[in-house]
């Protein structure tokens, strides 16, 4: 997680978040511990309250993880065995086995070179290419006839999709929305949150998140009731009362620790994002001038958080040879992903495809180290050695 010895930039350091709260976190684990009450209970309500109540969404549900939020919120949407979901193919993993977790099967949609996240010209193309309409008006795939039943939008980065649209865009085609936030905490678009305009929005709070637990958790928000209390039972072995059993569930609660530790945390998300954007924006400055990458691009609508702060390449065979060399100067980086999803041997079986911007984002994208704790002078180090570096580059 973290590059160690003297002179390293770590890409993440989460032992300096710890150093600054790690006596409010212990004393809010204290009374719980003592307590013994560890699966949901009064502290998970609570926190699923702060949560609803900071993202402006209704509803929100504590359960596992990210990839639990993902699948339960699919299956609550109404995802059925064989439907195909249209999803991004440059993403994690679990946005894609998710669809196939629930039943269902991806659907690779292409994404903005810009935003590096999908739009209605991304997903149109893809539902266009591989689909057609009945004369009942429902979309079915051409390769062995699936059912479309909707699309799951990914906020990349930190960066939100442009859900107005999309929404938009979707109710014309029949289809429902989902959306992985699950790296957009806090995030939002045109003053929205994930879930404001979808069937609902799963988040992660994975440690290295821009909220983060002590283990694995996540969460799903949606403006639907009737949704929220299907995640509720499919969280409890597809249980609403102890031993009655309507459905089959999942053991997939979030824990009264990892709540507790959520719910101080969350008191200082938006103090952390700000730090996040003060040092994308130091980049931005400091990159400003030079043509070799592209830095990060932001909607005029948009919110980020900047999760991560990607830049890309623009000559092909640099981005490997740029992160070895600023590896030797002690500097972390990491790459968000090495191999697009339609690529992974799991999913080969469900035939080739071409996303030319996706593979080319695979191949060119370098995420440098943006964590709130990130001191001014590392901050300053990283663009130094890295337009340092330009001159002895291919172009």
């Amino acid at each position: 997680m973290s590059q160690t010895g003297a002179g390293t930039i770590p890409f993440f350091d989460l032992t300096r978040q710890y150093g600054e709260i790690g006596e409010e976190i212990e004393t809010v684990l204290r009374p719980l511990i003592s307590s013994q009450q560890f699966i949901l209970g009064e502290t998970v309500r609570n926190f699923e309250n702060r949560m609803s109540e900071y993202l402006g969404i209704p509803q929100a549900v504590g359960v596992a993880s990210g990839t639990d939020a993902l699948i339960l919120l699919l299956k609550s949407a109404g995802l059925s065995p064989g439907d195909a979901v249209l999803v991004p193919s440059f993403t994690f993993y679990a946005s894609a086995s998710s669809i196939c977790l629930a039943g269902g099967t991806p659907l690779w949609v292409d994404v903005d070179p810009d935003t590096f996240v999908v739009t209605p010209g991304t997903l149109d193309d893809a539902l266009q290419a591989h689909c057609r309409r009945t004369t009942s008006g429902e979309w079915r795939t051409r390769d062995r006839d699936r059912p479309v039943r909707g699309c799951m939008v990914v906020h990349l980065y930190g960066q939100m999709a442009d859900m107005f649209s999309i929404s938009e865009w979707a109710a014309r085609q029949g289809l429902w929305v989902v959306e992985d936030a699950c790296q957009a905490i806090g995030a939002r678009f045109g003053k929205r949150s994930p879930g404001a305009l979808s069937r609902g929005a799963a988040y992660s709070f994975f440690p290295t998140k821009n909220l983060g637990g002590f283990g694995d958790g996540g969460l799903v928000t949606t403006r639907e009731p009737s949704l929220a209390d299907r995640i509720r039972s499919l969280r409890v072995h597809g249980s609403q009362k102890r031993y009655i059993h309507e459905e089959l569930g999942y053991n997939s609660r979030l824990d009264a620790i990892q709540a507790a530790v959520l719910t101080a945390k969350l008191a200082h998300l938006d103090r952390w994002n700000e730090k996040r954007k003060e040092r994308a924006l130091a980049y931005d400055k400091a990159f400003g001038l030079q043509d070799a990458f592209g830095t990060p691009f932001n909607a005029a609508d948009s919110e980020p958080v900047y999760h991560q702060y990607t830049i890309r390449w623009k000559a092909p065979g640099v981005r490997d040879h740029v992160r070895d060399l600023l590896a030797r100067e002690g500097i972390g980086t990491e790459v968000y992903y090495p191999i697009p999803q339609h690529r992974q041997e799991a999913f080969l079986s469900l035939g080739a495809v071409s996303l030319p911007v996706t593979e080319r984002l695979s191949e060119s994208v370098l995420s440098l180290p943006i964590f709130p704790e990130l001191t001014d002078g590392e901050r300053d180090r990283v663009s130094r050695s890295l337009l340092h570096l330009l001159g002895n580059l291919p172009r």
